[in-house]
């Protein structure tokens, strides 16, 4: 038996969903979406602010793409 804990990554960047203003990706640290990034740019400043500067995107113990990765925004 396996009970090795895989924790939740840090950072959840979710799929490309219409907003009321165009598309974007709901970004969510730790348990709250803080915000709907329209680019990758965007999601490089969320994580500045959030003080993970050093982030590493695909580092999947940091961050998460679900419905496609960082190249995804459309």
């Amino acid at each position: 038996m396996n009970d090795t804990y895989t924790p939740e990554p840090l950072v959840i960047i979710w799929g490309v969903q219409y907003e009321d203003d165009g598309l974007g990706r709901r970004v969510q640290i730790g348990r709250n979406v803080v915000a709907v990034a329209e680019s990758f740019a965007d999601v490089e400043q969320l994580m500045k602010m959030a003080g993970l500067s050093e982030w590493v995107e695909l580092d999947p113990t940091i961050v998460e793409w679900r419905g496609g990765g960082p190249e995804v925004w459309s």
